[in-house]
């Protein structure tokens, strides 16, 4: 079983295998992630970086425009690039390892975000035996945003051993768009920042257009932002965890999907569409209702009973449909 589930986190926590210098809220941990948090030290930076062997602090002596103090809010402007300490630090044991991926909300606000650590060669990959501490780079691409420390904008799982090995199936994800309807919203180019604090607060009017197409197709333009919703209904078992990855290039020239990570329970015993954050890369693409965009894959967790997605976990994203990052009205 490749990934640990809420109680098993919980155990590494009290284990001081996962430790921050403030003590970490029960409400980080979720069925099987573990919400990570900002601390007050950020940075504004050149370039991304991968470490590759060299000392992150060195780095930032190299790449440091400012360094911002999150002890008060702060503005993170539009295609910039940002770097924050993660309050969490890890000690992993030989056997563990971690993987990091933005949360629902992140992704719906087309923040780009990834988890970098000390020496390490790939983002968002924690190795085996990690010691050390985590760093959030952050590039707001739609809009810009007021962060200030304590907000969490990523979650890490862990698990055991190679993941493919534990697959339980897979499941392809494919766009639901019908003339005539909203099938899906556009950000609007504003200038208007969003607080992250601040729940249920925007017009989403002012910040996205409706897409409502004249047949079961539409064009997704150059360099822009789009939330979307799959044909299919999922539904993940409440001893399974499931992660959404897009297709290979072949399937089409856009990015797919930022936050890919759904908890057991997910769907309930109906099912809800997953929501899918699409921004293309470099033409313009056309994308039809029904093609194919993802495949969601199914890996075994330990279950916990009565400890499923949305349920006394305060999700903003239980039951949903076609929905918009949880600031909007």
């Amino acid at each position: 079983m490749p990934y640990l589930n809420r109680n098993q986190i919980k155990r590494l926590i009290d284990e001081k295998r996962i430790f921050s210098n403030q003590s970490i809220n029960t409400l980080q941990l979720q069925p099987a992630s573990l919400d990570l948090t900002i601390s007050n030290t950020c940075y504004r930076i050149k370039a991304s970086f991968i470490p590759n062997n060299r000392p992150i602090s060195k780095i930032i002596s190299e790449l440091m425009l400012a360094k911002i103090d999150l002890s008060k809010e702060f503005l993170l402007e539009r295609n910039c690039i940002y770097l924050c300490e993660i309050n969490e630090k890890l000690k992993l044991p030989k056997e563990i390892k971690g993987k990091a991926n933005p949360k629902s909300t992140t992704g719906r606000l087309d923040i780009f975000t990834r988890i970098i650590t000390e020496h390490g060669s790939e983002y968002d990959f924690i190795d085996y035996n990690y010691k050390g501490k985590l760093y959030l780079e952050i590039i707001p691409q739609s809009f810009s945003i007021k962060i200030k420390k304590n907000i969490s904008l990523n979650q890490i799982r862990f698990y055991k051993g190679p993941k493919g090995e534990s697959t339980q199936r897979e499941q392809k994800i494919s766009v639901n768009i019908k003339k005539g309807t909203v099938s899906a919203y556009k950000a609007k180019k504003i200038t208007s920042s969003i607080d992250m604090s601040k729940i249920n607060y925007y017009e989403k009017d002012m910040y996205w257009e409706k897409i409502i197409p004249k047949e079961d197709y539409f064009i997704i333009e150059k360099d822009e932002f789009y939330i979307l919703r799959s044909k299919e209904r999922i539904i993940i078992p409440n001893d399974s965890a499931a992660e959404l990855e897009p297709f290979n290039d072949s399937f089409g020239n856009f990015r797919v999907h930022y936050a890919g990570f759904f908890d057991p329970g997910f769907g309930n015993d109906k099912g809800i569409p997953a929501v899918l954050e699409l921004r293309a890369y470099d033409t313009p693409f056309i994308i039809r209702d029904g093609q194919l965009v993802g495949q969601l894959n199914y890996y075994k967790i330990e279950e916990i009973k009565n400890n499923f997605y949305g349920r006394g976990i305060k999700s903003n994203y239980h039951n949903q449909s076609l929905k918009l990052a949880k600031q909007f009205k």
